[in-house]
């Protein structure tokens, strides 16, 4: 996240909206867009953006993160949530993902 590899992470659910705020590593991020994707295109499109070599290595990760393995679950729908870093120090900050001002 830090180096700008990993420029996406996709979950299972959605955890903010575009515009919203999160902490990591000591700096803060901003979401700059969130949308729902079918696990499978996650796989075959965004492995890069989420910082990983290939789209095995993704497989991997998701398998041993997740309760559902990726081979019963690549139709699912997830949540893709793009970030870059913010060049503001002290946004707001209030249980977990804020909104800047």
């Amino acid at each position: 996240m830090l180096s700008g590899e990993k420029t996406c992470t996709t979950r299972s659910k959605r955890y903010g909206r575009s515009g919203d705020w999160f902490p990591a590593f000591g700096k803060y991020f901003v979401l700059t867009e969130v949308y729902s994707i079918p696990l499978q295109r996650v796989v075959l499109f965004c492995y890069k953006e989420e910082g990983f070599a290939n789209s095995q290595e993704f497989i991997e990760f998701w398998n041993s993160h997740h309760d559902q393995p990726f081979k019963s679950s690549r139709a699912r729908p997830t949540y893709i949530h793009y970030f870059q870093p913010t060049q503001k120090e002290n946004p707001p900050v209030a249980a977990g993902v804020t909104k800047p001002k």
